[in-house]
């Protein structure tokens, strides 16, 4: 195609503009149909990340809370991550928009399509 760069460019950033923006990516994680899923790994993560934190103190930790308590406690923190998640996440949009860099990725591939996968899109 003749404008296939230009038609490229333009696709890539109406795109990234309208759609696949940080806060819609993110607002289809925290509250699509899979929501459930990201939260339950979330929790299982936040459980690991926090009995990594704790390392060699997890033995006192569990002596002075008992077993249960101790269960307790990590269910407590990824409770509080899921809860909080949402009202911070703002705050990565930009890094988010960086580090993918989707328009440039959307751009390239689309440039470097023959005529007849591009005309497909």
């Amino acid at each position: 195609l003749v404008r296939q760069k230009e038609v490229s460019e333009t696709f890539a950033r109406v795109n990234c503009v309208e759609i696949l923006h940080s806060e819609a990516v993110w607002q289809a994680i925290l509250t699509g149909p899979l929501h459930k899923n990201f939260f339950a790994m979330l929790r299982a993560h936040s459980i690991v990340f926090t009995e990594k934190m704790i390392g060699g103190l997890k033995p006192f930790a569990v002596a002075a809370l008992g077993g249960a308590r101790f269960a307790e406690m990590k269910e407590d923190v990824a409770t509080k991550i899921s809860e909080k998640l949402p009202t911070i996440i703002d705050q990565s949009y930009v890094y988010m928009t960086e580090a993918l860099d989707m328009e440039n990725t959307i751009r390239e591939k689309m440039k470097g399509l023959s005529p007849a996968e591009f005309e497909g899109v």
